[in-house]
């Protein structure tokens, strides 16, 4: 068995593609991606999409190999945006090794960023730019050591007396509390608007949405009553982010949004304790629901719901199916009813380059 394994870690450090430095994904002028790997012992290689097929063009692309080992395949021409991807290597399915890896799926995937030539508001700017810190805290809910991302807008370390409003965003489902920060390029979006003048200076809150109550049965994806997001956020990060960083602690001062499962958590918990936000956002993130019964029938009167939210913010890819369907009746149904709301509907699936928009459009609105 040791000669054996010897036998293939020599064959793949002799082979001459494992000399070569594998480039990554190369991206020509027709957004088609060019994917690489070397494996020379390996017998059918092939790119898993893992967004829509259109995204990449295809569901899945099977490699060729050439006379080194090296597998290759250039794609159809691909939707601008961040796309997950997978190998699979005779089977097993695998990050690529030359790509860059961010937190999806439940783990760490390799994504290509295929440019947007006509969208480039999340790209880092030659302007002032916000810190984004980790900041660790000790959670009773939990009982586990937990860690949040906090974005503080350029002038926060050199305007020492200023207070700023909060925005507690939110990732989507397999996701972690980096997302917003990696994929999301939210801090980049906001150094970009602030600097221009088009958003607030604001501090931007970013936890896990997965909150394990003790014991529970799948610490790390606790589903129903053993994820207890809801009472971390309201019993101990709010007061925590309140009297650790400069805010402006009150209703007025304070919002909610996420995407897809955190779209969700945006809806219930802000929607449910109006003391706590005046704004709230969901991004592909509402299915159908009785709106005269819903989130404690706060649909019911239109003219409370006004007088209660400042900003109420719907937003879902074009390309996202009956999830869009039903997300667009929805706006539809609250303005004929007379709720103020804002409607956000990018061409897109499923997918961060949709997302990155509606915060992009969102921050404009907020605290405003």
């Amino acid at each position: 068995m040791k000669m054996k394994i010897f036998l293939l870690f020599s064959l793949l450090f002799f082979s001459p593609c494992f000399a070569q430095l594998m480039p990554g994904p190369i991206i020509d002028d027709d957004n088609r991606i060019t994917f690489s790997i070397c494996a020379p012992e390996a017998q059918e290689v092939k790119v898993i999409n893992l967004s829509d097929s259109a995204a990449l063009g295809a569901a899945e692309y099977q490699m060729a190999v050439d006379a080194d080992g090296k597998w290759s395949v250039t794609t159809k021409s691909c939707r601008a945006g961040l796309h997950y991807y997978e190998l699979s290597i005779d089977g097993a399915r695998v990050a690529d090794p030359a790509s860059p890896l961010y937190f999806g799926w439940g783990k760490w995937t390799s994504c290509v960023e295929v440019p947007d030539k006509e969208l480039d508001f999340y790209l880092p700017r030659s302007v002032p730019h916000g810190d984004v810190r980790m900041h660790w805290y000790q959670s009773s809910t939990t009982a586990t050591a937990r860690k949040c991302l906090v974005y503080t807008p350029p002038e926060y370390d050199q305007n020492v007396t200023q207070r700023y409003p909060v925005l507690y965003l939110q990732h989507g489902a397999g996701e972690s509390e980096l997302g917003w920060t990696m994929q999301g390029k939210a801090n980049f979006i906001f150094d970009n608007l602030i600097a221009d003048g088009r958003a607030k200076p604001m501090l931007i809150v970013m936890d896990s949405g997965y909150a394990a109550r003790p014991n529970a049965e799948n610490p790390h994806r606790p589903r129903g009553d053993e994820n207890v997001f809801a009472e971390l956020l309201i019993q101990e990060l709010i007061p925590m982010i309140d009297s650790q960083f400069r805010t402006l602690a009150d209703r007025n001062h304070r919002a909610i949004a996420g995407l897809s499962m955190g779209g969700g958590q945006a809806l219930r918990i802000g929607l449910t304790n109006p003391e706590l936000f005046a704004s709230v956002a969901t991004f592909s993130g509402a299915g159908r629901f009785d709106p005269d019964t819903a989130f404690d029938g706060v649909f019911k009167d239109a003219v409370a719901f006004n007088s209660t939210y400042r900003l109420f913010f719907i937003g879902c890819g074009t390309l996202e199916g009956n999830r869009f369907t039903s997300m667009k009746e929805l706006h539809e149904l609250l303005t004929e009813r007379g709720i103020r709301n804002a409607w956000s509907a990018p061409v897109g699936s499923h997918e961060w380059q949709v997302w990155r928009v509606h915060l992009y459009e969102l921050a404009q609105l907020l605290f405003n």
